[in-house]
């Protein structure tokens, strides 16, 4: 492409920025690409979300576009739109004009990512995996269409919170961070984790941070067990209020049964708190090694979890060797300078035509409607009485 503008202009476009690892992604590859001096805005599609307003804190524009989404992007005069799983933007992008690069991000090894990321594909020019698993399956998902592994990166403590870091002593704190769904990150297994490591008589305390579907069923969990004096559920915190969580615990609990690249390891990690995380090949091993920067435990092994914080418990020096090594890890390989620089150079090899569609959108049908069922076209007031009906 020819005659580029000096400042091109970004949009950052995702279903609402909610408290999470894939807001916490957009607001840091956001701030990024305003330092090096590119115009961003970051739209939402569906809810504006209780970290909506940090956009603007971080110098980006902020737009809520729950209706006529297409003419905005299209009218947006966007050098390059990524789309972060919203199926809205996704099924439109085919009216957008021939010049502008769209780049869906796939953050998620799930079938719904997959469907949304990967849909409309003569009609983007290149997707973003954040990790092997997650750029393998979208390969096979829309063979012959380019895919490039970008890992996501976080803010780098800076050395007066790193000189807060909590030894390593009793009890052993252990914390959990990340969105209160089970069938995602296994959190109502965190009462059996926690009993198992008492029963085991060790001292530790586990601190849960987030909001989500199961909370209120996680708490009655930790009650119905007597757990209540071992552990606190904190809820959603600010993302500047992370770090100083993060820097007081010894040990970050993560037992999900699917990831795409977990912000919270990425974030504890940089912080010297040693993940006891879930085995996911091509994604949680990609930050851990097990034994070297963390441990490694089989989705659903309540003991194996245990066993592996009463490993660190009984092992001081294993403890502050990981705490170290992982902190090494996070500044070489996961720092948001690092994902920011991977980040412009796709933005420059698309702008270069590296990434070209294969027919012009003009040729396309302008809305994908395989995004949506029938269910999304009927007007609100009949959904909501279709969804009473049966009551009555």
């Amino acid at each position: 492409m020819t005659g580029m503008p000096p400042q091109p202009r970004i949009a950052l476009v995702t279903y609402a920025m909610h408290c999470g690892g894939l807001e916490a992604f957009v607001l840091r590859l956001g701030g990024y690409l305003c330092r090096q001096g590119y115009e961003v805005e970051v739209i939402t599609t569906l809810e504006r979300g209780e970290w909506f307003g940090r956009v603007a804190e971080l110098g980006m524009k902020a737009s809520h576009v729950p209706r006529r989404l297409r003419s905005k992007l299209a009218r947006g005069a966007y050098d390059v739109i990524f789309l972060n799983h919203s199926r809205h933007a996704q099924a439109c992008i085919a009216g957008l004009p021939e010049d502008t690069l769209v780049i869906p991000v796939l953050h998620n090894d799930y079938e719904e990512i997959y469907r949304v990321g990967c849909a409309n594909a003569d009609a983007w020019n290149v997707a973003v995996a954040v990790s092997p698993k997650v750029a393998e399956t979208a390969c096979r998902r829309v063979p012959g269409r380019p895919v490039v592994q970008i890992l996501s990166g976080v803010d780098l403590p800076d050395d007066a919170l790193l000189a807060q870091r909590r030894a390593f002593e009793q009890p052993i704190r252990l914390i959990f961070l990340g969105r209160l769904q089970h069938e995602q990150k296994g959190v109502l297994w965190l009462p059996d984790i926690l009993q198992r490591c008492l029963d085991r008589e060790l001292d530790v305390t586990l601190t849960i941070v987030g909001d989500g579907p199961d909370a209120e069923k996680l708490q009655s969990l930790l009650s119905a067990r007597s757990l209540e004096q071992r552990s606190r559920l904190i809820g959603g915190v600010p993302p500047d209020e992370v770090y100083g969580l993060l820097t007081q615990a010894h040990v970050l609990l993560l037992p999900s049964q699917f990831e795409g690249l977990p912000i919270a390891l990425l974030e504890s990690l940089a912080c010297g708190c040693v993940p006891v995380i879930s085995r996911l090949p091509g994604i949680t091993d990609v930050a851990v090694v097990h034994g070297e920067t963390g441990l490694l435990v089989e989705p659903g092994d309540i003991d194996g979890y245990a066993d592996s914080v009463a490993t660190l418990g009984r092992n001081p020096a294993q403890w502050t060797r990981l705490s170290r090594a992982g902190r090494e890890r996070a500044r070489n390989s996961f720092s948001v300078e690092a994902m920011g620089d991977s980040y412009l150079r796709l933005i420059r090899d698309a702008r270069r035509g590296q990434y070209p569609l294969p027919r012009p959108r003009r040729d396309q049908l302008s809305i994908d409607r395989s995004l949506f069922t029938w269910h999304d076209f009927v007007p609100g007031p009949l959904r909501r009485l279709g969804i009473r009906g049966p009551a009555w």
